[in-house]
């Protein structure tokens, strides 16, 4: 990203919740921790006079099939985790989908403790300064800049003097790099966090690691026991690509189950889930 489109963005103001700007980050990830396998994935952070959302870019094509189509969904679609903070708010709501058929509501307050450090350095044509924290059960390292006074981040991660153009964990198991910045449209909506958000269930995170255990033992159990309806002569894609027949998800549990165990890797590695030894 150039310097000069950067600044553009505070010509108009930079105080906090004041515009609508988009900033884009790519994220490089190990989905299992003992891979060498990264897994590249773009997400957005939208940060209006509402408040804050970060979500992968998998939403904002579908907004833009359902404005054209009035349908949701293409080629490759698949429903993700997002996270919103409020305008008000001293917490991030987590909107979690976990493979069933709802989305989950949980709640984390926004309380990094940061240590600045003197380091800087220019990428881009911004000069960037070092801060290092401890969230999640990892360490964190971030490079923000205060040339642009916006006090974000990517996820979770903010309350700096300056939004953050990188941050990475000390394994390098999730790097998050700033790559383009634009301004959103005044009558911009997201109609596919609005259905998300009005229908998730609200849970405490004690019930959420109930429910992804219960997953576990039973990785389909929503078709069978008929909240998930797959129509005559239908299939089910799961996340990896993979189409099933009903008859076929039986069979597949094992490995269904192996996957979990694999991809058990959060950002929040003090949220991974503790599946039952084999």
């Amino acid at each position: 990203m150039k310097r000069i489109a950067m600044i553009l963005l505070m010509l108009f103001g930079c105080l906090l919740f004041a515009q609508n700007d988009r900033f884009i980050y790519q994220v490089s990830f190990k989905k299992d921790s003992t891979s060498n396998e990264i897994t590249k994935e773009n997400y957005h952070l939208d940060i209006t006079g509402d408040g804050l959302s970060y979500y992968n870019r998998i939403y904002y094509i579908n907004d833009s099939v359902y404005a054209q189509t009035g349908k949701e969904g293409f080629k490759g679609y698949r429903l993700t985790s997002f996270i919103v903070k409020n305008k008000n708010s001293s917490s991030y709501d987590n909107y979690e989908y976990i493979g069933d058929v709802n989305f989950y509501k949980t709640g984390t307050p926004s309380n990094l403790v940061w240590k600045i450090s003197d380091s800087t350095k220019t990428v881009n044509e911004l000069k960037v300064q070092k801060a290092e924290t401890h969230f999640g059960g990892r360490k964190w390292t971030a490079w923000f800049t205060q040339e642009i006074p916006l006090s974000y981040g990517p996820y979770k991660f903010g309350g700096l003097p300056g939004l953050i153009t990188e941050i990475y964990d000390s394994r390098k198991n999730y790097i998050f790099t700033l790559i383009k910045s634009e301004k959103i449209p005044g009558n911009y909506e997201s109609y596919s966090l609005k259905e998300r958000k009005s229908k998730a269930v609200k849970v405490n995170d004690k019930k959420l690691n109930d429910l992804k255990l219960e997953l576990y033992q039973s990785p389909f159990k929503y078709v069978f026991n008929g909240k998930l309806s797959i129509p005559e002569g239908k299939r089910l894609q799961l996340d990896d690509g993979t189409i099933l027949t009903k008859e076929e998800l039986k069979p597949a549990e094992k490995n269904e189950r192996k996957k979990m165990k694999s991809f058990n890797n959060p950002v929040e590695l003090d949220k991974a889930v503790q599946y039952p030894a084999d």
